[in-house]
This record gives structure tokens, C-alpha cells and sequence, in this order.
């Protein structure tokens, strides 16, 4: 069973790799877009598992477009996104399953077994009525992220229900199919049964699934639609995933562009930056599984214990990030801090990486320069360290410089690999893309300009500055 493995961390790919060649399937590894295109060309695989945060390519984009390309290839999605909106948006996209990280590996092959399963089976496939899932080959129901328990005469009543959603089914159908008789029709055995699958799975919702048609029999989800025109049919909507999603895109930057305090662009980096961490979290908990799957028979190489050992360090530093974006800041003391000082604090949080090897820091910015000493410069700046160390798969050498300039001061960060033979690093709109819009706030909420150099990967920002060099003195020095 060939799988194509669509993830551009290079060492979490490793670890899926072998985990699921140790269950028997042969994967092949693509690390961008066009990767998964010309593999796509050149072979014909059973099944896709995609990473939603893909490098320069977003996920969900690439999903819709092999789905409008017509390739019909089962697609597993992998992502740290675990709201229901995002696993109900992926699936209307054309999904087949959706699995969050920190994921078990196990659980990840499991799903992989089910899907295979499925497309050799229709009658296996994974039935969806809004926000209600029931998944046959798994024997699983699910209502948003709520699983329910259900005895098989339950599980099958349900599963008849969900296949004619938005139907009427009879008692007489019900029983026959669900008990085999033809009982008389005063038989109250379809009722009692179907209570129960109410209080199981209507009662803590305020949105009621299963419907009694009076004199008829029973109806999971809205009617079907008749000759094309009504309601959508269940899991449908009136508009295209493509149009909802810009509809909403559209909506959100409305709304973030009125935002003048950096709280709300904040907590959306906040969140990226918990986005990435799951990353390498996902590496070390498929390397361990991977280790004790084999039993002790094969003992772990110096060049995976080396690779796990910058996972930890990349996820210490990013928790560490994390702490330091949300943590309260007492006021400082005057309009301005060295620049020296404010480095070297930010700088802490990041030693992990710094000693690991992950990250080498190329000092030549001015000690004497002072900026403004608001606490957002420095949250600003974690951010700009945490998302280059959540996409450092290789050692960076990052040079950070600084000089004034018509009294502001211009702070640039620069990387490269620590090897040249490693081929090109991302550019600064790669590796800020998702995050742009939040960034391009908060340093505006700073009276300061961000410059991203076409395709380089650098960033200059332009700040508020009291450096001696730009003819106004400093009313505050560290």
C-alpha cells in the first residue's frame, strides 16, 4: 500500500516514514507543493496524508485544488487546528479524515487502515449529518468533539438513519432492517430504541437531529431537498468551500484592520506560535512509539537520538515563547531601553536552541542604541525568533545588525544555513505568511514599518529611537 507523505518538516516526516513502513506500507516523502504534484503524475498512490501547515503552501488550497483536478486519492489531514470549524471546513473540502497533533502514532495508522478499508469498501465510509459523524470501519460515533457511546443495536439503528438522512424512514423499515421481523406496527421496540439514541445524541445539544414524522416513522437530520430546489442536502452548503472561505477571509480582515491595540493581533500570534509547537511534539511522540514498537530488537541511532534531541530543544524554546508573549510586563521605567539590554533578555528564552546548535546567533547590532521601551517591541521580536525556530529543520546562523537613520533605528534579521550545501532557506514572507496581517498591526501599534525584501530572508524594522546618533538624547539609558 503506497502512502504520499505531504510535510515539509523533514525530521517529523522521517519519524511517520518509518513508524508506517514498520506497519507495511511503502511511503514516499514530499516536502512542497510541486513535490506532491509530479509525485501525482508519476504514480498512482491508495492515500495522501497532508499537513495543513505546508510550508509556502496552505493546505487547505492545495486540498481544494486536487479535489477541482479530480484526483480522487483518499486525503488525511494532519494539523494543530482543533476547533470543529476547522475539521468540518477541511472535511467539506474533500478530506476523508482529519487527525490533530500531538497525535498518537498508533491512532495515525489506525485511521490510515480505516480509510484504505473504506475505499475498498463503500459500505464502510464514514457517514456525516452536520456536526454527527459515525464511522463504520471504526465502530465510532462522534457529535462535534464529543464521542458517544452506543450499544450495536443503537450503532445500527443510527447508521440506517444516517444513510437515509434527511428521509423518512417507516417503523416498518426499521424493524426490518435493524431486527428482521415484520412486526405489526403498534410495536413500541423502534420507539424505545430511538429514545434512547435521543438522549444520547440530542440531549446536550440545543440543535435536534432526529425528527418524528407523525403517522410515518422517523427523519435524522433536514429533509432532502425535491427536484433540486429547497433546503441543501445534509454536510452541504449553498455556496462553494473557495467562496466561503474568502467570504470569510474578507469578514475577518474587516474586522482586525479597526483593531488598534495589539491584544487582538497578539493572541492570533499566540496562537501560531502553538500551532508550530505541536510540530516538533509530534516528532517526539512518533520517535518514541517508533522505539517501543521495536521491542528493544534495534537500538536508536546517534543520528535520531541527535535529531530528537533538537525536537525537544525546538519545543522547550517555543513553550518557553510562548510564556514570554502572554506573560505580564511592569511598566518600564522610562520611554527608552538599550537596545544591548532588550536583545540579550529576549535572547534567554531562546539559549536552548542557541546551545543544541539549532539556532547560532551573529551579534553586530550598536550597544548603544536606544528604542522605545514599550513591552510589545519585545514580544514583536519572540515572535519574529519563534516562528524562524519553528521552521528551523536545519542549524540557522541568524546576524542581527543595527544602525540610525533620520532618528529611527533600523533593526535587521538576517539567516542563512549553517552549511551551504543545504540548499536555500525560506524568505521572510515564507516563514511570516500566515501571520502577516497580525504582525504588519503590531508594529504599527509602534509608531514603527516592517520591510520584507522580495524572496530574501531577512526583515528590517524601522523603529522609534533615542540613540545620541540621531541628534536626540536619550531621556532613559539601562
Amino acid at each position: 500500500m503506497s502512502i504520499l507523505l505531504a510535510d515539509d518538516d523533514a525530521q517529523l516526516a522521517t519519524f511517520l516514514s518509518q513508524s508506517l513502513e514498520s506497519e507495511g506500507y511503502s511511503v514516499h516523502t514530499a516536502l512542497d507543493e510541486s513535490s506532491v504534484l509530479a509525485e501525482l503524475e508519476r504514480q498512482n498512490y491508495k492515500l495522501i496524508i497532508l499537513d495543513l501547515n505546508f510550508g509556502q503552501t496552505d493546505g487547505l488550497r492545495l486540498l481544494e485544488k486536487l479535489r477541482a483536478e479530480g484526483v480522487e486519492t483518499p486525503v488525511m489531514v494532519l494539523s494543530a487546528r482543533n476547533r470543529v470549524s476547522d475539521r468540518i471546513q477541511s472535511l467539506n473540502l474533500g478530506a476523508d479524515d482529519y487527525i490533530t497533533k500531538p497525535f498518537s502514532f498508533q491512532e495515525l495508522a489506525a485511521r490510515a487502515t480505516a480509510i484504505l478499508r473504506r475505499k475498498a469498501d463503500p459500505s464502510l465510509s464514514v457517514l456525516r449529518v452536520e456536526d454527527l459523524e459515525l464511522d463504520p470501519a471504526m465502530r465510532k460515533v462522534h457529535r462535534g468533539k464529543m464521542e458517544i457511546k452506543l450499544s450495536p443495536k443503537e450503532f445500527g439503528l443510527l447508521q440506517l438513519l444516517m444513510r437515509h438522512a434527511g428521509e423518512t424512514v417507516t417503523r416498518q423499515e426499521l424493524l426490518r432492517e435493524s431486527w428482521g421481523t415484520e412486526e405489526e406496527t403498534d410495536s413500541n421496540l423502534v420507539d424505545v430504541y430511538v429514545n434512547y439514541l435521543r438522549k444520547k445524541i440530542d440531549s446536550f445539544s440545543p440543535a435536534k437531529l432526529i425528527h418524528t414524522v407523525r403517522g410515518a416513522g422517523y427523519r435524522l437530520g433536514r429533509p432532502a431537498p425535491t427536484h433540486g430546489s429547497g433546503p441543501s442536502a445534509p454536510g452541504h452548503h449553498e455556496t462553494s468551500p473557495s467562496a466561503a472561505a474568502q467570504k470569510y477571509t474578507a469578514a475577518t480582515y474587516s474586522d482586525s484592520a479597526t483593531v488598534t491595540a495589539p491584544q487582538a493581533p497578539l493572541r492570533a500570534l499566540v496562537h501560531s506560535v502553538a500551532h508550530d509547537l505541536a510540530q516538533p511534539l509530534t516528532s517526539i511522540r512518533c520517535f518514541l512509539e517508533l522505539l517501543a514498537m521495536r521491542n528493544g530488537n534495534v537500538s536508536a541511532q546517534p543520528m535520531e537520538l541527535k535529531s530528537i534531541e533538537q525536537q525537544a530543544d525546538r519545543a522547550i524554546a517555543l513553550s518557553k515563547a510562548i510564556s514570554a508573549m502572554v506573560r505580564e510586563v511592569p511598566p518600564p521605567a522610562g520611554p527608552w531601553i538599550s537596545l544591548e539590554t532588550l536583545l540579550n533578555d529576549i535572547f534567554n528564552d531562546f539559549a536552548v536552541v542557541q546551545l543544541s546548535g539549532l539556532l547560532t546567533l551573529e551579534r553586530q547590532w550598536d550597544p548603544s542604541i536606544q528604542i522605545t521601551s514599550s513591552p510589545v517591541l519585545g514580544q514583536l521580536l519572540v515572535v519574529f525568533l519563534s516562528k524562524l525556530v519553528g521552521h528551523c529543520i536545519r542549524p540557522l546562523i541568524l546576524t542581527i545588525t543595527s544602525d540610525v537613520q533620520d532618528g529611527r533605528c533600523h533593526l535587521n534579521l538576517s539567516w542563512r544555513f549553517s552549511s551551504p550545501s543545504q540548499g536555500d532557506v525560506q524568505d521572510a514572507r515564507s516563514v511570516l505568511t500566515k501571520d502577516l496581517n497580525s504582525v504588519q498591526q503590531i508594529v504599527h501599534s509602534l509608531g514603527g514599518e516592517l520591510i520584507l525584501p522580495e524572496s530574501l530572508p531577512e526583515i528590517t524594522l524601522k523603529l522609534p529611537s533615542a540613540s545620541p546618533t540621531s541628534g536626540t538624547k536619550p531621556d532613559f539609558v539601562q
